[in-house]
């Protein structure tokens, strides 16, 4: 009897270890696909990426969706932030802040490949307002997950998907 438990609960969790690593980033199947995970590698690769975000995350509450084009780019080394903020601020500066929109130099930054292609992007950025760090991971068709830890105010987080065709007028990059 106690085998027969321990046999079902073993498959049980078995399927849901194997339904949540299928559930974080499809597969590159098709040559569409891998043209696709290429792109992705190479605006990576040369630090020159916007990343436009249609969920957010914060720490307490439930996540929801976002309606505005909400985006985060990394264009060398300067990052510009244009993201919500939901959550607690432990400080305000004068005025209420601009939460999370910014553009400020990047520092500390990390990119690791792990073993499915998957890239861990870590980097910190400043402000006169507050100090941030950055984790964000790219599936190799370009979904992501961020994680933004600020030092006066509670995490949060977002999902949304690299743009393959940015525009950085501001910037003066094409």
């Amino acid at each position: 009897m106690k085998n027969s438990m321990f046999i079902v609960i073993a498959g049980f969790l078995a399927i849901v270890a194997a339904a949540g690593c299928s559930a974080s980033g499809r597969a590159v199947t098709s040559e569409a696909d891998r043209v696709t995970a290429r792109q992705v590698d190479r605006m990576l690769t040369e630090r020159l990426y916007k990343i436009d975000f249609t969920r957010a995350y914060p720490a307490a509450g439930r996540s929801f969706s976002l309606s505005h084009p909400y985006y985060v780019s990394v264009i060398g080394d300067r990052v510009e932030s244009f993201l919500p903020y939901f959550g607690r601020a432990y400080a305000i500066p004068y005025g209420g802040g601009e939460g999370l929109r910014f553009e400020a130099p990047v520092s500390d930054y990390r990119d690791q490949v792990n073993k499915r292609g998957r890239r861990l992007i870590t980097f910190s950025a400043r402000t006169d307002q507050d100090s941030y760090n950055f984790t964000l991971t790219v599936f190799p068709l370009g979904e992501c997950d961020l994680s933004i830890t600020p030092m006066q105010k509670q995490s949060i987080s977002f999902g949304g998907e690299m743009d393959l065709e940015p525009e950085f007028e501001a910037v003066g990059v094409e």
